[in-house]
């Protein structure tokens, strides 16, 4: 298979693969759904202007109060981006009756995501994942990669 590479020589599919498992525990640390995160930063961006205005009429925004909202959640597109291509991901992986895949993705992927990962952490948790749903080691890395692809084809990401 041939590699794509960049300027200083490192494979380019190593990025999407570290950024696609970044977006999944981004995803899992939230647990939350992509609309509720993005009703969470609506309202902050609603409670902060209010805030400002020292009180004045957060029951009934202003245009600016709006606009501002509506900017901060602009400015968090990608991060949303990113949990609605995990929750599409996920949803047609269970749509077309991979649930074993779903399962991997939650104990490698989803298990402490709040938590910086450790050397080992992930060979660690595909054993884990082995030990719980009936893969083989190598069965369940093919299931991460092809979730990964999956989530990069849902993002728009290149490939």
């Amino acid at each position: 298979m041939e590699e794509n590479y960049n300027l200083g020589g490192e494979a380019l599919k190593d990025h999407i693969r570290d950024y696609t498992i970044a977006a999944f525990r981004f995803y899992a640390s939230r647990g939350i759904s992509a609309d509720e995160y993005k009703k969470i930063i609506y309202d902050a961006a609603l409670e902060n202007y209010e805030r400002k205005m020292n009180g004045c009429g957060i029951s009934f925004p202003t245009e600016t109060a709006i606009i501002a909202a509506e900017n901060e959640v602009t400015q968090r597109l990608a991060e949303i981006n990113d949990m609605e291509a995990v929750e599409m991901t996920v949803a047609e992986l269970r749509a077309t009756s991979k649930i074993y895949s779903v399962h991997a993705i939650e104990i490698v992927y989803f298990k402490d995501a709040d938590k910086e990962l450790q050397k080992g952490d992930i060979s660690n948790r595909v054993h884990e994942a082995v030990l719980s749903i009936p893969m083989g080691e190598a069965t369940v890395y093919r299931c991460l990669s092809k979730a990964r692809e999956l989530f990069a084809e849902k993002r728009g990401l290149r490939i």
